[in-house]
């Protein structure tokens, strides 16, 4: 859904990553903190709603430690949802008094109950109405089709917990929780199956806009319509939701998307998110815009999304649906006891009349992947913010403000965040390519002191329940940057089709002020030699080596949808010589090495000794970065390594010298095939040859194909 944001049409789908996050640790003091309520009885200032109608009493209660598979968190932040209003103004059936309200939020864990594994203490999570218990039994978490798990729908409906008590009181009188979030207090706790882990990285204060409005309308177009490119769509209700919408319609590529709403002053904000027309019925003849959307489509629109919770509204949806395939999806929440009604013609002539519950987001699993699209540049929510407030003290002006009209999410900050957020990359690129996408982005090097670039490909993942790909790490040559590969290789096609992300690094810093960096080729600019550089010259940036093995592949598990515990590493030239360093300096990272015409002995060869002397102060320092010499005493796993080398290339004898890796390969007992081509050079045609073999290769190791019995 978010890898441009959908599964195959979905661009979101790509968004999401690896949940292991190794930066944004939280203070000692503030674990301290945590660790002094370990086990006690909380008492908090919350927001408490005792009955219909009447202002939010900011008064402290008692939150009790959370029991087996829960979870207790302190609230950081709590966007202002109509939802809350809605029970608040008494129109919600399942609307329990006394209750703590609150339910679109971010939080950091303060403690957990017995069993709970997918989340510890200190970790940032998004607590989501719709549970997903990812049981392998459950048919519901399961299903691609949707994201209803029924695991504690019964109790969450009626206010308690899923042993049908609840953790909040006041002076020993029970308080209902409300959506399974309860979020307006200071602490709130949940049930495992409603905390989605998030990047520790994420700005607190703006990511709890995910836990339901923006996300619904993101979803409702990406996964229950899977809108597609060049269609019509209308929105009716342009609050933040039908915003969200119109966003998410454009991002899929809609030709056509028509804004509805009584208040005109909404569409200027409408159109920069992405609307073609905006209508006011008020302004058309009877209060009705169907006669002026008719005559703008005149079969009907493909998708049609009702955003007002009207029930005559939804039906107007429906019936302006284009006759034959036109779907129509009901959103908003209408008030208790209303229906919905239509001719049965409608639906017989093939317009599908569908809803949605959270977007079709599986939480757990999916609101991850959101905050790291988010993070990564490719939707913006800074547009939905037009309130904040600071202090649970004043939740009850927030609520003023949303009815105030122009009010899109008022966000109240209820506490300060023990994590920083971190400084989010620059998303330079994003295409559609071969089955996937293509990204690039440039961010701040703590390890290079500069803005670096690098380009990530991003297969469609085959199913929104299957496993995340595994990465593979290509570097490149002398006089690269990160887009030779990834534009002159033929990567992308064998890469899609068996499901594998792969990253290409620049292959050096750029835009540093050293002098001499771009006097030769072979030294400096686009030549980084993948070393961590000693000579004091050249140490504060050129520390390459981190970068390609600890600082990126951080930074791709945290803001991409890949598995960062199943990584493979491969390169041409100087980029084969960094990855097989990198292999043998780190035994066991990864599952498969593989290289084109590497640098293999690099103390022996003219390039080498140049930048070793350079960057180290000798070559004899450069032995800790010649993959001949660390073959010679590596112990570790050994995964077979595939090198291609070609026989008419001019820089075979004097600077590659594979022979010297494979003799030190065999006596070692290591399995490294190096396969001579006959008559390939050195350039990317010989790459691009064989890069289909070295997909393969990489994709047999990890699993995507059987392995070879040869």
């Amino acid at each position: 859904m978010l890898s441009s944001l959908k599964m195959a049409t979905n661009p979101l789908k790509n968004m999401m990553g690896s949940k292991v996050y190794h930066h944004g640790k939280m203070s000692a003091a503030a674990m301290s903190s945590f660790q002094a309520t370990q086990g006690k009885t909380i008492t908090c200032k919350a927001a408490v709603a005792w009955a219909a109608k009447t202002p939010l009493d900011v008064t402290d209660i008692q939150v009790a430690p959370p029991a087996a598979g829960e979870v207790r968190f302190k609230v950081i932040a709590n966007a202002l949802c109509h939802t809350d209003i809605y029970t608040l103004d008494g129109l919600d059936p399942e609307g329990l008094f006394p209750c703590v309200l609150g339910h679109e939020a971010t939080g950091i864990v303060e403690s957990v109950g017995e069993g709970v594994s997918s989340v510890k203490v200190g970790d940032p999570i998004i607590p989501c109405y719709t549970p997903e218990c990812q049981k392998h039994d459950c048919i519901f978490c399961q299903s691609p089709k949707t994201n209803l798990c029924p695991s504690i729908r019964n109790t969450q409906g009626k206010g308690v917990m899923p042993d049908g008590t609840t953790r909040l009181s006041k002076d020993g009188k029970p308080i209902y929780h409300f959506m399974g979030c309860s979020t307006f207090a200071e602490y709130a706790v949940i049930s495992e199956m409603s905390a989605a882990k998030i990047n520790p990285g994420a700005d607190m204060n703006t990511m709890c806009l995910l836990g339901c409005g923006v996300s619904t309308g993101w979803g409702a177009v990406f996964n229950n319509c899977k809108v597609e490119p060049n269609s019509s769509t209308v929105v009716f209700g342009i609050g933040a939701l039908g915003l969200a919408v119109i966003q998410a319609a454009k991002a899929s590529g809609a030709r056509k998307i028509v804004a509805v709403d009584i208040n005109s002053d909404k569409f200027e904000l409408a159109r920069k998110l992405g609307a073609t027309d905006c209508v006011n019925p008020m302004e058309c003849e009877g209060g009705s815009a169907t006669s002026w959307l008719m005559s703008q489509e005149k079969w009907g629109y493909d998708y049609t999304f009702d955003c007002t919770g009207n029930v005559a509204v939804m039906r107007q949806a429906l019936e302006i649906a284009h006759r034959g395939w036109g779907e129509s999806c009901v959103i908003g929440v209408a008030a208790a006891g209303k229906e919905i009604s239509t001719r049965p013609f409608q639906l017989v002539t093939g317009r599908n009349w569908k809803g949605t519950a959270f977007g079709g987001w599986k939480s757990r699993t999916e609101v991850p992947q959101l905050v790291q699209t988010v993070m990564r540049g490719e939707m913006d929510i800074s547009p939905f913010i037009t309130h904040t407030f600071s202090g649970l003290e004043n939740v009850n002006k927030s609520i003023e403000a949303l009815h105030g009209g122009d009010c899109l999410r008022a966000v109240v900050h209820i506490a300060d965040s023990p994590l920083e957020p971190t400084k989010l990359p620059t998303l330079k690129g994003n295409v559609r390519c071969e089955g996937g996408y293509m990204k690039q982005l440039s961010h701040w090097s703590d390890s290079c002191n500069c803005e670096m670039t690098f380009s990530v490909f991003l297969p469609d993942p085959p199913s929104r329940t299957g496993p995340l790909p595994p990465v593979l790490y290509f570097l490149s040559g002398l006089t690269c940057t990160d887009e030779n590969a990834r534009t002159k290789a033929q990567f992308a096609q064998e890469a899609a089709r068996v499901g594998m992300a792969v990253v290409f690094p620049d292959t050096s810093p750029r835009g540093v002020d050293i002098e001499g960096q771009d006097e030769s080729y072979d030294f400096g600019s686009g030549a980084g030699f993948y070393v961590n550089a000693t000579t004091e010259k050249w140490s504060k940036n050129y520390q390459m080596y981190d970068y390609i093995t600890k600082e990126l592949p951080q930074l791709i598990s945290n803001l991409f949808p890949v598995d960062g515990d199943r990584v493979s590493i491969s390169g041409h030239s100087m980029g084969g010589h960094g990855a097989l360093v990198a292999h043998l300096k780190n035994p066991g990272t990864y599952t498969s090495v593989s290289a084109f015409s590497p640098i293999c002995n690099p103390t022996e060869s003219p390039w080498g000794q140049k930048a070793f002397t350079g960057y180290l102060g000798s070559v004899d320092a450069g032995k800790e970065y010649d993959a001949t010499e660390l073959m010679k005493s590596y112990t570790g796993p050994k995964p077979a390594i595939l090198i291609d080398q070609g026989t008419a290339d001019g820089f075979l004898e004097k600077e590659l010298l594979p022979g010297k890796l494979s003799a030190a390969a065999a006596e070692n007992g290591y399995p490294c095939e190096v396969r001579m081509q006959p008559l390939y050079d050195h350039s990317y045609y010989f790459i691009s040859t064989f890069m289909r073999e070295h997909i393969d290769h990489h994709a047999r190791a990890h699993g995507l194909r059987p392995k070879s019995n040869i």
